[in-house]
């Protein structure tokens, strides 16, 4: 018949190419997340403030962003402003391993740089913080930083006798990594030079 249609014409003519069909996925995908992005941030969730984020802290940031000032016990600095500045001191005193050659040289360079590292959290452990939380939390950091200053102790012994001794960490309950959890709470807390030190490792 002549006004009939060849079915395979047909069926060519409604095909998507391959390029066509990437280009909507990509499409979709895109506003699928942009709508995701949305929904979190008008959720509530994305304004949650941080698990290990000290009051203080949140307090500090609120006055920042109002453009006002916070101080915490008759205009003292907020708890992460005064911890910075004693850790910034601390950091800068820890020995260089660039500088020693020789394992015994480098065990007493270590042993030196925790005698100065425990002097600072002794330090961190006595400033006042604003509430009993921040209290329990920055309890928990700074055993944390015993620990490592213990497993750094360790490490002086080992490389005394083995020049070429690896540092290793004690491991943590959630698997983190006991350095990272310390700089993610110094990093949270806005006090970054209290985060673990990078002379070892």
């Amino acid at each position: 018949m002549d006004g009939a249609v060849d079915s395979s014409q047909l069926t060519s003519s409604v095909e998507i190419s391959p390029l066509k069909r990437l280009f909507r996925v990509g499409v979709a995908v895109v506003v699928i997340a942009s709508f995701g992005i949305w929904a979190y941030a008008l959720s509530g969730v994305a304004r949650r403030p941080p698990p290990d984020e000290l009051d203080s802290t949140r307090a500090l940031i609120e006055a920042i962003e109002d453009g006002t000032s916070y101080f915490e016990f008759d205009g003292v600095a907020a708890y992460s402003v005064r911890a910075e500045a004693l850790c910034e001191t601390a950091i800068d005193q820890l020995g260089d391993p660039s500088r020693v050659s020789s394992g015994p040289a480098r065990a007493a360079q270590l042993r030196e740089s925790n005698r100065v590292l425990a002097a600072m959290v002794e330090s961190l452990r006595r400033l006042p913080v604003a509430t009993d939380r921040d209290d329990t939390l920055r309890s928990a950091w700074l055993d944390d930083w015993e620990v490592l200053i213990g497993d750094r102790a360790r490490y002086a012994d080992r490389v005394e006798e083995n020049p070429a001794a690896v540092f290793s960490v004690s491991r943590v309950a959630d698997n983190e990594g006991l350095e990272r959890r310390l700089t993610r709470f110094a990093r949270t807390n806005l006090m970054l030079p209290c985060g673990a030190p990078a002379d070892v490792g």
